[in-house]
């Protein structure tokens, strides 16, 4: 099973203008998946975010209309990430908090009340996640994927310059 974070362009509704705008990024939301397989546009896939369309932190089968979400996946993510997002099921919808926080850098959360930008960081282990929009999301994603294929690299290559192991601190 692997992680991707689906991110919403489409036109949407007043709020989807109003945070594209508060954020200054062409994202109004987002979601978290973990499947067996890569998700395209056009598929239907099992997601889990906070929405206000639907009242807060749920768990919902979504049609990634192409046009309208673009996918990333999420190679570093935490095994536990879709338990962590889970463990929130049922909690209300936060949208000024988000709105305010990338107006005015109020960066406060309200307690037991989620934006999705800040469920899927939370549920990501990403520090801050009240201070994520989406598009700021985004970016921690990408960061965070680069220092992950770069450290599988690494680790793949064998070090020509490695010695024998040498004891620190031996004299010589």
């Amino acid at each position: 099973m692997r992680y991707y974070v689906a991110f919403y362009r489409g036109k949407g509704t007043m709020a989807d203008r109003i945070v594209r705008w508060a954020t200054r990024s062409p994202f109004s939301h987002c979601e978290l998946i973990l499947t067996d397989r890569t998700p395209r546009r056009g598929d239907t896939v099992r997601c889990i975010s906070a929405s206000g369309r639907d009242g807060g932190v749920r768990i919902k089968d979504i049609r990634l209309t192409p046009g309208k979400w673009d996918i990333y996946a999420v190679p570093w993510a935490p095994a536990d990430a879709w338990a962590r997002a889970e463990a929130k099921l049922g909690q209300p919808y936060e949208l000024w908090t988000m709105v305010l926080s990338q107006l005015f850098n109020f960066r406060k959360n309200a307690r037991d009340k989620w934006f999705c930008s800040e469920l899927v960081a939370h549920a990501l282990g990403l520090n801050m996640p009240h201070a994520k929009s989406p598009g700021d999301l985004l970016r921690d994603i990408d960061d965070h994927s680069d220092t992950w294929q770069l450290a599988q690299e690494a680790f793949a290559k064998p070090r020509a310059e490695d010695g024998p192991d040498e004891e620190i601190g031996a004299a010589t």
